[in-house]
Order: structure tokens, then sequence, then C-alpha cells
């Protein structure tokens, strides 16, 4: 049986040739039983950035360790009262441990 998984890392996984774009730190760091790591982002309500699931990126930690991925989902948080927050759902192979607070989030671009 084929890892469906497997394939579409291999999909995602930013090309040596692909441009980063800086995203964010990393705010907060969740994990949500049966849907895996959610990564809060520190933005202010000025930051202007479009993003996507499966759009590739790489997590750089504050150890030096990067970790290439992708963006499972985008959730929007919206409290009654205040701002809206966003979450980001990484894919399950990527645990709480990989991001820890202050993460830089980059972006891959294609060239």
């Amino acid at each position: 049986m084929v890892s469906v998984i497997g394939i579409f890392r291999q999909l995602v996984i930013p090309s040596p040739t692909a441009a980063m774009m800086f995203l964010f730190k990393v705010e907060e760091v969740l994990e949500i039983s049966g849907r895996g790591c959610v990564i809060v982002p520190a933005v202010s309500e000025e930051t202007d950035f479009k993003i996507k699931p499966r759009d590739a990126i790489q997590l750089r930690t504050p150890e030096g360790r990067t970790v290439d991925t992708h963006i499972g989902s985008v959730e929007f948080l919206k409290p009654a009262l205040g701002a809206c927050h966003m979450a980001i759902l990484l894919p399950p192979d990527v645990l709480k441990e990989d991001v820890p607070k202050g993460t830089d989030v980059w972006l891959a671009q294609s060239q």
C-alpha cells in the first residue's frame, strides 16, 4: 500500500530554487486531540500575507533546526469581543515538540 502522506509531502516540500518569504514567529503551540499540532502566529493587525492549505512552509526553530512541511488548514477564531486570531493546523507528522515558541515560519515561493 502506498502512503498518501509520503506522496503528498514530496509534492509540497520547498525546492532548493524556491524563494522564501518570512511570515511570522510562532506565539503559541497547541496539540489538539484528533487534529494535531496547531500554531498561533504573532502578527499585528497591519500584517498582510496570503496563505492557504497545502502551501509549502519552512519552520526555523530558535535552536537552528529546520522543518520543511506544509499548511494543513487555516482557522480563524473570532471571540465575541476583541480581535480575530488565526490558527494554523500542521500535518500529522509535525509534533508540538517540533515547533517551540519563537519558531520562524517562512513561506516557499516558486521562482
